[in-house]
């Protein structure tokens, strides 16, 4: 597994010692991909498109 950044959390007690912070385990797709359900029609790029377009004129 290949780690992208370093997570680090400072310790106050122990004169501002700087430590790695334990990554998350891996995960595979199908271990979460059940949080992602969605029902209802399937969106078509130009629709995604534009939402995007939408959000970004918004903002």
């Amino acid at each position: 597994m290949k780690k992208v950044g370093v997570k680090t959390e400072a310790i106050a007690e122990l004169s501002d010692l700087v430590k790695s912070r334990k990554f998350f385990s891996v995960t595979k797709l199908d271990d979460v991909a059940g949080c992602f359900k969605y029902q209802g029609k399937p969106k078509t790029v130009e629709e995604m498109d534009n939402a995007i377009r939408q959000s970004v004129e918004k903002s």
